[in-house]
């Protein structure tokens, strides 16, 4: 299989009908490429999920370059919901591109000012703070591992003790609030029910599926809804939400009422209470036993 990874700090997945969006790909994230046609290209990324992305916003790369970039040890991702790159360790510097929460990028051994020196995904060479930056957590192991179907499953091997995972879902999570709703979003900019929780997943070291279902062959399973702890998920009828605890969850929506990521309630006796997806809630879902 060919591969690449973003140039772009943000390019779109489309659907088959290559007309509507369906996720949304940050700079540096890793694609494997399963069909070209001009300026297409049919793709899996490296959490499974298939698309439509345009030629130009890839950079093609070997399986060996994907494979020495994570042993490297030099992959760090963005934790502000934005950063701009400078040319200069320096405020007043020239900005050379933008990055959302959540790219990749190469940390170079250079540090000055409170800034790192970093290699992005389209060549460029800059700096950017280094508080905002953090080790990468997952992997683009899913390319050539020897058993791609249990992938995902196994990431459980690698995570942390749970109540310290379930505050680090949280505390991405709260990062989000006040973020606008955008279809198949997964940035600050704008992001989808399903690209919130997606996100504040990869960003504490699992993949889980991009979409508001569970699906097999992911670490998230069905319990009960009585059973969900802070940073379980809720799943609604086409809608998903991370759980905060106490009959609250926080969520990304569409609904006119409460545009955006928010929080809301499932008790009435709350002010935030929705009461539509009170009655709909279908289950809970969780990575833990």
């Amino acid at each position: 299989m060919k591969t690449g990874y973003i140039k772009k700090p943000s390019a779109w997945l489309y659907g088959d009908n290559q007309t509507e969006p369906t996720d949304e790909l940050l700079m540096g994230w890793a694609v494997g490429i399963l069909e070209e046609k001009e300026e297409w290209l049919k793709v899996v990324t490296h959490y499974g999920y298939l698309g439509y992305l345009k030629r130009d916003a890839l950079c093609p790369c070997s399986l060996d370059e994907l494979m020495a970039r994570e042993n490297g040890g030099r992959t760090f991702f963005l934790t502000r919901n934005f950063i701009d790159v400078m040319e200069r360790p320096d405020v007043r510097s020239r900005v050379l591109s933008t990055l959302y929460k959540g790219a990749f990028f190469t940390a170079l051994p250079e540090m000055k000012s409170g800034y790192i020196k970093v290699r992005l995904a389209d060549g460029q060479n800059g700096y950017v703070p280094w508080i905002a930056c953090e080790p990468r957590k997952e992997s683009d192991g899913y390319f050539y591992d020897p058993f791609p179907e249990t992938y995902f499953l196994r990431q459980m091997e690698k995570v942390c003790g749970q109540e310290q995972f379930r505050q680090k879902l949280l505390s991405n999570a709260i990062r989000y609030l006040g973020t606008q709703y955008r279809w198949a979003g997964k940035s600050p900019a704008g992001i989808d029910c399903s690209g919130f929780t997606f996100m504040c997943y990869l960003m504490s070291g699992v993949l889980i599926y991009r979409d508001a279902s569970i699906k097999p062959g992911y670490p998230v399973h069905e319990i009960g809804v009585g059973l969900a702890k802070p940073g379980d998920l809720l799943y609604f009828p086409g809608h998903i939400a991370m759980y905060l605890g106490d009959g609250r969850y926080i969520h990304a929506t569409g609904n006119e009422k409460s545009f955006g990521c928010v929080r809301n309630s499932l008790l009435k006796k709350d002010p935030d209470y929705r009461k539509d997806l009170a009655d709909s809630l279908l289950m809970a879902g969780s990575i833990w036993e």
